[in-house]
């Protein structure tokens, strides 16, 4: 599946609304997408600079929900975070973070590494088992 459920986390695309969920689409040969319920965003794979692939910290996750959900995320997984690196027609590098969905990822993120060309880079073995579901 190379269209899968996503949440916009932070970075800094001034056209993505922060902490806001949509769906990641690599299905396009030349584009990425992402589409959330008020807009889109793409960006030319060719844009793209650097794939990364880790897991949320705690604290990470407790800045984008607050202190309301440190009850609930003390009791659960790290979730994957998908980290872009885009160098825009200025040449200005800007970073977007994506949370995704664990183990729903295989085959999109297969499909970023031929739209982009480039190897996803994984923080960690933990991390690559969490995108490959197992």
């Amino acid at each position: 599946q190379t269209t899968i459920d996503a949440a916009y986390l932070q970075g800094r695309v001034q056209e993505l609304p922060e902490k806001r969920p949509g769906k990641l689409d690599a299905s396009d040969k030349e584009i990425l997408q992402f589409t959330w319920d008020k807009g889109n965003w793409k960006v030319l794979y060719s844009e793209i600079k650097t794939v990364y692939v880790s897991l949320s910290r705690r604290s990470v996750m407790m800045e984008a929900f607050g202190i309301y959900a440190a009850p609930v995320i003390a009791g659960k997984k790290r979730k994957l975070l998908l980290s872009l690196v885009v160098t825009d027609k200025p040449g200005t590098n800007r970073n977007c973070v994506f949370y995704l969905p664990a183990g729903a990822t295989r085959e999109f993120i297969r499909a970023l590494e031929t739209g982009t060309g480039r190897n996803v880079i994984y923080e960690s073995e933990e991390a690559r088992k969490g995108a490959e579901g197992k």
